[in-house]
């Protein structure tokens, strides 16, 4: 059966959608291999439908003072009593910013968060960043580099990714702000005094992840918080 030129934009439209060929074959009752063959020859007719969309200029990253220090400063972390750091993207995009933020568990999860990217207006965007870093942050931030920013976010999802635990489900979408993943990474010690330590969230499923701890790294090697909300200033 040959596709007719309706089928053939119909495939066009679902492949853009992500839909996979096998699918698009059975919607339209087609052979795969006829279907893959019609999206061969478009984007070779036309290569730069298959080039990732080019980002808009970078504004800034941000990360709090606290995971500064501890990633690029003095280490000192007698004050870190969450393990948690968040980083801020922002690209600029006309009148608007893109903005993804990361929140970044270095004891245990990884990615804890990830949201975005959000478009907001230049005129609002200095109050959205003070709100991102106020409180839980101690209201302080420092600039870093997109590199740097790329060696904490990864680190954390390589990290997590040996305690067999996913970044953030959101993740995926949020990196795109990133950029393409430089080569050459510097790399951080995450865990808390080399072992990682679970501090449990209200979202969080303890149980699941108790269970992948003592899955990769064996019971006895780790610890957890659970059932306790300390806050920032409470000493584990």
């Amino acid at each position: 059966m040959v596709a007719t030129s309706e089928q053939i934009k119909e495939i066009l439209i679902l492949r853009d959608r992500k839909v996979a060929p096998k699918q698009i074959a059975r919607k339209l009752g087609l052979r795969p291999a006829e279907v893959n063959d019609i999206i061969c020859t478009e984007l070779n007719a036309n290569p730069e439908k298959n080039q990732p969309k080019k980002l808009p200029k970078l504004k800034e990253c941000l990360i709090d003072s606290q995971g500064f220090d501890r990633f690029f400063g003095s280490q000192n972390t007698r004050k870190d009593r969450k393990g948690l750091s968040q980083i801020l993207v922002a690209r600029t995009d006309g009148s608007h910013y893109l903005v993804t933020t990361f929140l970044i568990d270095a004891w245990c999860l990884g990615v804890k968060n990830a949201m975005g990217s959000r478009k907001v207006k230049t005129t609002d965007y200095p109050l959205m960043r003070e709100q991102a870093y106020a409180t839980t942050m101690e209201d302080s931030y420092r600039t870093i580099s997109l590199e740097q920013a790329q060696s904490v976010i990864y680190g954390a999802v390589n990290y997590a990714k040996h305690l067999g635990i996913d970044p953030h489900k959101d993740f995926e979408r949020a990196k795109k702000n990133l950029g393409p993943r430089m080569e050459t990474l510097a790399r951080h010690e995450f865990g808390k005094n080399g072992r990682p330590y679970y501090f449990a969230g209200p979202y969080d499923n303890p149980e699941k992840i108790l269970a992948k701890l003592r899955e990769s790294v064996g019971e006895g090697n780790f610890h957890y918080t659970i059932g306790m909300d300390l806050g920032m200033g409470t000493v584990l």
